[in-house]
């Protein structure tokens, strides 16, 4: 009976028994009535959380956003002893993100619609924590993130030059990291995230030559004596002694 149709309402008289017929009136007024609240409150929505395993995870902070704004997001009541899920109440017709928050796991948002939307089922996916790659040679640190299954797309040295994650090259890989990002600390999501480093520039070694004495030589010798050394003549002077 919907709640907009008005019952029928009898007046019993003391000693006056009670129909089967007028008890069933309360009751299906009883029952729109509870329908109307309910619908006035919005919807309900049972959440179940599975660890990576498929066992229920209780220990998680599961809140519903609405997808255009407007109305608060709903945080959901946790399992309690005899109810392994968790309970969204309240939620108004349209579209919602559900947000699972777990320490050391991930899971993306999920959508529903209300009211279409009564039980869903979320699975929690391991979390990868950013290591503090500060100082590390970026070749150590190429390895310590491709154990991490994180993927490095982009390096680049301080002066702009994009370094090969692949074969990198030799002069680079003991280049230390100065910049990390994601920061350290940060949950990762290995499969949606990757990472990008800015280490110093190499440093190219350059020859050193110990400048012989020429005093008392020719022209002609002192050059044949540079030239060997790998140096060149430059500006040349002369001048007379008196």
């Amino acid at each position: 009976m919907p709640l907009a149709n008005k019952p029928p309402l009898v007046d019993a008289q003391p000693g006056q028994p009670i129909t089967a017929q007028g008890w069933n009136v309360i009751v299906d007024g009883l029952s729109a009535l509870y329908d109307a609240v309910l619908a006035l409150a919005g919807s309900t929505v049972s959440v179940t959380v599975l660890d990576p395993a498929g066992n229920n995870f209780a220990s998680a902070v599961v809140i519903a956003i609405p997808v255009s704004g407007g109305t608060a997001p709903v945080e959901a009541l946790p399992p309690y002893p005899g109810v392994a899920t968790y309970t969204l109440s309240g939620l108004s017709p349209g579209n919602w993100n559900i947000l699972v928050i777990a320490d050391g796991f991930v899971a993306p948002a999920t959508p529903i619609t209300i009211p279409d939307s009564t039980t869903v089922t979320i699975t929690l996916h391991g979390a990868v924590v950013m290591p503090d790659l500060y100082t590390v040679a970026a070749q150590d640190a190429l390895t310590t993130l491709s154990g991490l299954t994180i993927t490095v797309d982009v390096i680049l040295d301080v002066t702009g030059t994009q370094i090969a994650t692949v074969n990198m090259p030799p002069v680079s890989q003991n280049a230390p990291v100065l910049m990390q990002q994601p920061a350290a600390g940060t949950i990762l999501d290995p499969n949606l995230q990757h990472a990008r480093l800015l280490i110093a520039a190499a440093l190219l070694p350059e020859p050193i030559v110990t400048m012989p004495s020429l005093i008392g030589l020719s022209y002609d010798e002192a050059a044949e004596v540079l030239n060997r050394l790998g140096l060149v003549v430059g500006t040349t002077s002369v001048q007379g002694l008196s």
